[in-house]
């Protein structure tokens, strides 16, 4: 079963011309979909290895071919290990010590639970064996493993998306999903941390030694400053950085590239790395990347999203991801009174109502602030504080009157 698998993914490569991202979460989805199917312990290598919390929209990309990348013909099916580099020894410098990878990442070698597995009888041997039934029961299976329910979507989505593909091939003679309805995601506004929160995180590598920390605060600065997502981040070469100008030069998302201001408190911090922590770090082996690991070569985007949670442990700040810190940039420009249009081309996006979002983001924070006031007479007063519900306000007035 796992060879048809493979055999989706290469036409996904060579014929759909996807990202090697997009295409590991195929794989990911699909494997783990197979061992449910035939009864194996079902494995995740999604969420420490793509170092995000966001999952790509599998079926938008499957529809709309979004996500490509350009490949040598010649070079055969890709990579579809979780992403990395050659190099990857499973494990990471974070402030200063090198600890496992693994450790870092809260894993343990605890076996996931088995419960949700399919009864014996209904195990399957062949795709042609799977029914509707068995889809209904993988996502509950999913559910019960307390996945979110976008990346449940995609997960059935790139199930549905195989499927069509087995069909189209007369792989097998009827397709399960034809008549499943996909499953209902509720959409939230991008979260946004407060610019506090931000000087908090660049405060943190200050705090430490070393060359890792001189890369950690240029690193951590230039990402939230331009608003770069992970990947463009540690795909940036050296030859991508303007220094006279102080410009980067950024290959988003279907190989556009665009070019992104260094704010000038943000020059000092790479300049910094440049002149004295990279050298350190890459001695003599080659290396292009801009950012590097502790042993000189590419960063992952793992390894960074280990970096920034250490980080954000140390100032108190939960739940954050590398793609907090895009939403964050798009927000603070946004709220600082930046053209939708100019943040839309830093951003990257293809459409404005993409960017409009944070303007959404902007209103709901105001909405929440405690100091946010009402101004009643020739009074302003506050609204959203919990000392000054309508018991304080009834103080108030009786202090007026008295």
């Amino acid at each position: 079963m796992q060879e048809s698998v493979e055999h989706f993914l290469k036409f996904l490569a060579d014929d759909k011309d996807f990202s090697e991202n997009t295409l590991a979460a195929y794989n990911n989805d699909l494997t783990q979909f197979r061992q449910f199917l035939q009864g194996e312990t079902v494995s995740d290598l999604e969420e420490v290895a793509s170092g995000t919390t966001e999952p790509e929209k599998i079926d938008s990309d499957a529809r709309r071919g979004r996500g490509k990348r350009h490949r040598d013909p010649q070079a055969g099916a890709p990579d579809l290990t979780p992403a990395g580099d050659a190099h990857l020894d499973n494990t990471i410098a974070i402030n200063g010590r090198v600890q496992s990878a693994a450790l870092a990442a809260g894993e343990t070698d605890a076996a996931p639970s088995p419960a949700g597995k399919l009864p014996h009888e209904h195990l399957v041997q062949d795709w042609s064996q799977v029914n509707k039934d068995h889809i209904l029961s993988y996502m509950s299976f999913l559910k019960d493993r307390k996945y979110a329910d976008s990346t449940i979507a995609r997960k059935i989505a790139a199930v549905k998306s195989f499927f069509h593909f087995l069909t189209d091939k007369k792989a097998i003679p009827t397709d399960p999903t034809a008549h499943l309805d996909s499953p209902r995601v509720n959409k939230y506004l991008p979260r946004a941390v407060s610019v506090n929160d931000i000087h908090q995180l660049l405060e943190q590598p200050l705090r430490h030694s070393g060359p890792e920390a001189l890369r950690d605060l240029a690193m951590l600065g230039l990402l939230y400053s331009t608003g770069m997502r992970v990947t463009e981040l540690v795909t940036v070469n050296m030859d991508d950085v303007d220094l006279e100008n102080y410009k980067v030069r950024c290959a988003g998302k279907g190989s556009k590239a665009r070019l992104i201001p260094i704010r000038a408190d943000q020059q000092i911090a790479l300049d910094a790395y440049l002149n004295n922590a990279r050298p350190q770090l890459v001695g003599n082996n080659g290396e292009t990347a801009l950012f590097v690991n502790h042993r000189g070569h590419r960063l992952t985007r793992q390894g960074f999203w280990l970096i920034l949670k250490a980080y954000a442990d140390e100032a108190g700040i939960a739940d954050i991801t590398p793609h907090t810190l895009r939403h964050s940039f798009a927000a603070h420009m946004l709220s600082d009174g930046e053209n939708l249009r100019r943040v839309q081309e830093l951003l990257g996006h293809a459409s404005v109502s993409t960017t409009q979002i944070y303007t959404q983001v902007n209103a709901s924070a105001k909405r929440n602030d405690p100091k946010r006031t009402i101004k009643i007479g020739r009074e302003e007063l506050p609204i959203n504080s919990t000392d000054d519900g309508e018991n304080g306000l009834r103080r108030r007035r009786a202090n007026q009157s008295a």
